[in-house]
């Protein structure tokens, strides 16, 4: 059972839905608990607590009854919203428990308040298993609570590289939809509008650009609480009549391939989704290098990567990849390249498969063997 807060929109929920698809069905059983509803679609084998965005409440009690009833052997929660969902595992006699931690947002930015460092030692005492999406979170976490490194394990996130893949065609029908010339250069970005994205700094990096005279679109595609501060910020600014909010889509690999440039902005990443598929589809990509970003991104071989909240460093960023194709070619070609060999959507299934394999066995059985690095 794979427990998130939802399955929305968002990195995390991305990873849950591909598990449910690329695990194997002969090995593998798999249901969903939500804490709070969404309004999309839902796997058939999804429960849900019932919670209110933003409702407090004591969760345990909630998992064990849900625990009791859908009897796991397994239970795989993620993320602070569910980490309470460890100790009920524990209390409901689950026999396999694993805990992963897939990014931060602004309030977990600093140093945690000392109630929930308490909280997380004592869950994570609780599970069976712990790993983070990067080494970088992995480090952070040990780090904050003063736990060993060997605490956590790592399990990269990996992307369909036949799904998301260079198509000159989709690129030229799509540019063609939206009258976008052949010289115009179009730098976009793919993510929820999520103060944590800093689209603020895209937005003021991408008008030095056109100060710059580089002849380019923008375009921004997601959905979430900042769509209505950033049409104002655009409002008052001569880069509006350039940009295009696209809103939340499906085929996220088609915009993807209409992009010169691809860029991710945020204060912070676990393991970006959104950015392990740019680079697969061979796009020439700017990244903050903050996070899961410093892992994947080759710093002047797959990729750019600049300091977080400088807009002055991704605007020369931008300039300096919008007036070169050959050298954004290079760029994407080494990103798909590097995104093949070590972050494949294959890769990180068998990763989850041996985890959930070993998990499987007898817990007495678990404590009584050596432990595997």
């Amino acid at each position: 059972m794979h427990v998130v807060r939802t399955l929305a929109t968002g990195g995390t929920e991305n990873i849950v839905r591909k598990l449910l698809a690329g695990l194997d069905p002969l090995h593998f059983t798999q249901s969903v608990c939500t804490v709070v509803p969404a309004s999309c679609e839902l796997p058939k084998d999804t429960v849900c607590l019932g919670l209110k965005a933003d409702q407090p409440a004591f969760l345990v009690p909630r998992f064990v009854q849900s625990f009791h009833r859908e009897r796991p052997d397994i239970v795989h929660s993620r993320n602070w919203a569910t980490i309470e969902a460890v100790v009920a595992a524990r209390l409901a006699g689950v026999s396999g428990i694993v805990h992963s931690e897939h990014g931060r947002d602004l309030a977990t930015m600093a140093n945690q308040p000392w109630r929930r460092r308490l909280l997380r030692r004592f869950a994570y005492a609780r599970a069976d298993r712990l790993f983070c999406v990067s080494e970088e979170l992995r480090e952070h976490y040990c780090h904050q609570l003063g736990l060993k490194r060997g605490t956590f394990s790592v399990i990269p996130n990996g992307v369909d590289t036949n799904h998301f893949r260079p198509c000159p065609e989709t690129r030229s029908q799509l540019r063609t939809r939206l009258g976008i010339g052949t010289r115009t250069i179009v730098i976009g970005t793919v993510g929820r509008l999520d103060p944590i994205k800093d689209h603020s700094t895209l937005l003021r990096a991408t008008e030095m650009a056109r100060q710059a005279g580089i002849d380019l679109r923008l375009i921004i595609v997601g959905d979430g609480v900042r769509r209505t501060a950033i049409e104002q910020e655009l409002k008052n600014s001569a880069l509006s009549r350039l940009t295009t909010l696209v809103g939340e889509v499906q085929n996220v690999a088609d915009w993807l391939n209409s992009l010169d440039i691809f860029v991710l902005s945020s204060i912070s990443e676990g393991m970006s989704n959104t950015l392990l598929e740019a680079m697969a589809t061979g796009g020439a990509a700017i990244a903050t290098a903050v996070g899961g970003n410093r892992e994947l991104i080759e710093n002047g071989h797959s990729g750019l990567l600049v300091p977080p909240q400088q807009p002055d460093a991704l605007g020369r960023a931008i300039v300096e990849l919008a007036q070169s194709n050959d050298r954004r070619k290079l760029l994407g070609n080494n990103a798909r390249a590097r995104i093949i060999s070590k972050f494949s959507i294959d890769r990180m299934l068998h990763q989850y498969e041996l985890l959930y394999s070993e998990l499987s066995k007898p817990r007495a059985t678990r404590l009584a063997e050596p432990a595997r690095a």
